[in-house]
């Protein structure tokens, strides 16, 4: 994981010179009846959130709300906790997260730690004083929001030319030293499109040309889970930093601008996907947990605390109706996506989830597993239907002795055929009774993830180098090869 970033300012800082700006000079020359220049307003987004992460978000967050006191959004924090309100906007007096802070009342906030700094302690104050606002544009303690788009209906191809996309906005980051591992790869379901990850980045290839399309800029640091909507309109990546942030963002692909960002974690965001009417964004990580939020207005619509270590993979049904989730123990849950209400529970696996893919008719499920085995769910009963050891060859399994390499990824293509990758430093093709076609081989370190082009007609496979290896399927010849950290 990660490693925490020291800020390039400290907040204490930070809060000093909010706390004792000096007032503006007057000119001479003005208007004496002119209303006097307006202080910049504390907020909790650029002065209130950096303090509450510091000290309180370790114990206070979506995951472990202690007090049932969430302080990672403004939402949570405004809601409360189970002593009551924590801010009363305009009265520090009334307001517990002042007050205890301060150490004016018990318990002293935080509990383990040092107090709360002078000048951070006056940030706090000032900004309850102020009204206690979000944003500086938002009016206080209801400042929500709320973006415009068209949900789109669950079905097949869209009509239309397929979205691809056009002339991006200009992004200049550095070349890093050495290609960053492919942590993540999709593609678009009807365009020749293939999104990467590459640090603090997602590169844009075509999958016909093999050529540089563009980059988004990730600043959340690494993209874990990349996805592309059933429409193929948007990408969703998610990602941040290790017992830090995570967050999912999601951008148009035809312009490349943010159309949303998602959740506000305090660790990084493992597994995440858009139901495919782009009404729901689902996530999970490190907390175990899985949330669904409603994509218009960010709101956390359910929360549902069943797995039992973290959430590593998570995917809608193409028809919208189901989710599925895994985690780092094995276990494997379908969920209702409109109610969170259970539907199966797929305990076969003995080792972490790496992935999960529906097939196009959302009638068989496939999971890959650090188990060495890739298991064929019908979704009508919730039993499996064949296990596959998908990284060893047949005749080697009576030699592994059920340690077989562990499968890192799976995926269905629409004609139903099946791409996995893992610890044996190979690729396999598979037919969907399981069969296998192909072997493609060549790599140098463990292939980390593999994907099919929207038409079948190639595949990609990324690996710990930063390179994504490209083959044919009709031959399955290689192709090209590309890499986290083009030119």
């Amino acid at each position: 994981m990660p490693t925490r970033i020291l800020c390039l300012f400290t907040l204490s800082s930070l809060a000093f010179g909010l706390a004792h700006a000096q007032p503006p000079k007057v000119d001479p020359k003005a208007d004496p009846k002119a209303d006097p220049p307006k202080a910049a307003a504390v907020t909790y987004k650029d002065h209130v959130q950096p303090i509450l992460r510091k000290h309180c978000l370790n114990c206070h967050n979506a995951d472990k709300p202690t007090s049932d006191l969430d302080v990672s959004t403004y939402q949570s924090l405004m809601a409360g906790g189970s002593s009551g309100e924590a801010v009363k906007a305009g009265n520090t007096g009334q307001s517990n997260l002042y007050r205890m802070t301060a150490h004016e009342i018990e318990p002293k906030m935080p509990p383990k730690g040092p107090k709360v700094s002078d000048a951070e302690l006056a940030v706090i104050k000032k900004w309850i004083e102020g009204g206690a606002p979000e944003t500086a544009v938002g009016a206080a303690k209801t400042a929500a929001r709320k973006i415009e788009f068209d949900p789109v209906a669950v079905g097949g191809k869209p009509t239309g030319p397929p979205p691809m996309p056009g002339t991006l906005p200009e992004v200049k980051l550095a070349k890093t030293e050495r290609a960053h591992p492919v942590t993540a790869m999709a593609t678009s379901p009807w365009a020749p499109l293939l999104a990467v990850s590459g640090h603090e980045r997602v590169l844009l290839y075509n999958t016909d040309t093999l050529k540089l399309i563009g980059t988004l800029p990730f600043p959340e640091r690494i993209a874990h889970v990349l996805k592309f909507s059933r429409n193929g309109k948007w990408l969703l990546a998610g990602g941040g930093r290790g017992a830090s942030a995570g967050r999912v963002v999601i951008w148009d692909v035809t312009t490349g601008k943010r159309v949303t960002e998602i959740g506000d974690e305090a660790d990084i965001v493992l597994a995440a996907d858009i139901s495919p009417d782009h009404k729901l964004v689902a996530l999970g990580g490190p907390g175990k947990l899985v949330k669904i939020y409603d994509t218009a207005t960010g709101e956390l619509k359910r929360k549902i605390k069943k797995h039992t270590d973290w959430v590593t993979a998570m995917e809608f049904s193409p028809d919208g109706e189901m989710l599925a989730s895994g985690d780092r123990n094995g276990g494997v849950f379908v969920w209702e996506a409109s109610t969170g209400g259970i539907v199966f529970t797929l305990g076969d696996h003995k080792d972490a989830i790496t992935a999960l893919s529906w097939r196009a008719d959302s009638q068989m499920l496939a999971s890959s597993s650090e188990d060495g085995r890739v298991i064929l769910w019908y979704t009508e009963d919730g039993f499996p239907t064949r296990s596959i050891n998908a990284q060893v060859d047949a005749k080697a399994v009576p030699a592994a002795r059920g340690k077989l390499p562990g499968v890192l990824s799976v995926q269905y293509a629409r004609d139903g055929q099946l791409i996995t990758c893992g610890r044996d430093n190979t690729a396999r093709i598979w037919k969907a009774d399981g069969s296998q076609v192909a072997r493609l081989e060549g790599f140098t370190d463990v292939p980390s993830k593999v994907v099919f082009s929207h038409d079948s007609g190639r595949a990609f496979a990324g690996d710990f180098t930063g390179k994504v290896r490209v083959w044919n399927m009709k031959d399955k010849q290689s192709a090209g090869e590309l890499t986290t950290n083009p030119e």
